[in-house]
């Protein structure tokens, strides 16, 4: 009996079996899938082959190819062989896949290696209890990404009251077109979460993106053309204008932006993006404008528009700082740990249990792009498949609970103030060397006369200093008296 007829029987035998069963090549691409899991799946097998089967976001926005991320192995397989895992499919809108257990087999290793899936009934217990947990959050993600396909961010995933809200407005304003601002601190991934927004509720609308502190009338003009071509061309057109950085925009350019809006009405739709949402509180921005406090400094004004908060105040998504969702963070972690190994940016799959430690107790000042950046240098520093703290960048393996308060402390001393404290004492100090002795002080300070008296006049009358002072040793004679 030739090869090619023990392959074609053993694929007979497999097919005509009642359980799921699929091979994926040593590159992760599916090789095989038995008639029982094209059934399971409610596709034709074919087109899955030569499809990715690794655990992470899929490369193109292709439905097949997530549904191929899902039939991937679990963490640690290479090392141990063997391992089983609750597969959940990712489905469509009018098909659910039912979730089913699985056991991978590797056979062989290195470029040689075949993995194999068989699903079924298994009961086995797992020595690896690290193991066992990057099982658990594989889990957990596959599910994630199963329920929210449509607006699966890495911001977006996570069991804390933060993400659900967050998955909740998204969903909201993924449904709805209108204006909406989204507001969270530097790096939170709010311009994704917009144009993940925007594919959802307006898939073939034109967008323009404009940089909202580098704005004017002009500016903003020239920056949104196109839409407004496409606009003035045909009445039925729509569009949408993104800015960043809203609360940073110039006021002239905020007011020439809601004329084009209502220039537009139903039309042009705006994606504002802030850092906080206070910014669109028209109640706040009411009492600020009608207050008659002339000691009302201008940092207290606030930075949006009043006409330009009312069209965001409908709909705004808030994203809270990665410091306050830890619960979140092993989950968010692993997210972007399937993703980079998936491309092919290093061994790194899952991480440990003393990695995991150290992401909880960082502070995340960069939030999610902070996050993204350090599990890329952690995939790709790692030489196993355990990512462990020291594959870490040194900001966070070296970080200590008690930083945070010391950094904090430094910040919040105003090196001008030092500065100014420091010179005062100086000239107290002078003075009373000299007896009171202007010109003499002035000399001992390495100064002129008349820029000694700038400085004084300059302390003396700002109320929060008081007067320099001396004390007199002896009184001052007629000469010296002459001098000041």
């Amino acid at each position: 009996m030739t090869a090619g007829t023990k392959i074609r029987n053993l694929m007979r035998l497999l097919d005509a079996s009642d359980a799921p069963f699929w091979a994926i090549d040593p590159k992760g691409k599916l090789i095989y899938l038995s008639a029982a899991t094209a059934k399971w799946l409610g596709i034709d097998g074919a087109h899955l082959l030569q499809r990715r089967a690794i655990a992470g976001s899929p490369l193109s926005n292709d439905p097949l190819d997530l549904l191929a991320a899902t039939l991937s192995p679990p963490p640690g397989l290479d090392r141990r062989g063997t391992a089983s895992l609750r597969v959940q499919p990712a489905g469509d809108a009018n098909r659910r896949i039912a979730p089913i257990d699985v056991r991978f087999v590797r056979v062989g290793q290195g470029e040689s290696g075949l993995t194999i899936a068989i699903g079924g009934q298994f009961s086995d217990r797992v020595a690896d209890e690290e193991l066992a947990d990057a099982a658990a959050v594989r889990q957990q993600l596959d599910a994630w990404r199963k329920r929210h396909a449509g607006i699966a961010t890495i911001a977006t995933a996570g069991v804390s009251s933060s993400a659900k809200r967050l998955r909740a407005r998204i969903q909201v304003a993924s449904s709805v077109r209108t204006h909406i601002g989204l507001f969270g601190p530097t790096g939170c991934h709010s311009e994704s979460i917009a144009m993940r927004i925007h594919q959802q509720s307006a898939p073939r609308e034109a967008i323009a993106i404009v940089d909202g502190p580098l704005m004017d009338p002009e500016l903003l003009d020239a920056s949104i053309v196109p839409v407004v071509n496409q606009l003035a061309s045909s009445p039925e057109a729509q569009a949408t204008v993104l800015v960043r950085g809203l609360d940073e925009m110039p006021l002239d350019a905020q007011r020439h932006l809601v004329h084009l809006l209502l220039s537009h009405s139903g039309r042009l739709r705006l994606l504002g993006l802030g850092s906080d949402a206070s910014c669109i509180d028209t109640n706040a921005i009411s009492s600020t404008s009608t207050s008659n406090d002339a000691n009302v400094s201008e940092r207290a004004k606030p930075p949006v528009d009043a006409a330009l908060a009312d069209l965001l105040a409908s709909l705004t998504v808030t994203i809270d700082p990665l410091s306050s969702r830890s619960e979140d963070i092993p989950l968010l972690a692993a997210a972007v740990v399937d993703a980079r190994h998936a491309a092919g940016e290093g061994v790194g799959e899952r991480l440990s249990r003393a990695a995991l430690d150290a992401l909880v107790i960082y502070p995340w000042p960069n939030n999610f792009e902070e996050l993204d950046a350090a599990m890329r240098h952690a995939v790709r520093s790692a030489t196993r498949d355990a990512i462990g703290p020291e594959n870490f960048p040194l900001a966070i393996r070296s970080f200590r609970p008690g930083d945070v308060a010391q950094r904090r402390k430094v910040q919040s001393v105003s090196l001008d103030e030092m500065l100014e404290s420091f010179e005062l004492k100086m000239i107290h100090s002078a003075l009373e060397a000299s007896d009171g002795n202007r010109a003499a002080a002035a000399r001992l300070l390495g100064i002129t006369r008349s820029r000694l008296l700038r400085r004084i006049e300059s302390v003396t009358s700002d109320p929060k200093h008081a007067q320099p002072t001396t004390t007199a040793k002896k009184p001052a004679s007629p000469a010296d008296r002459e001098q000041t």
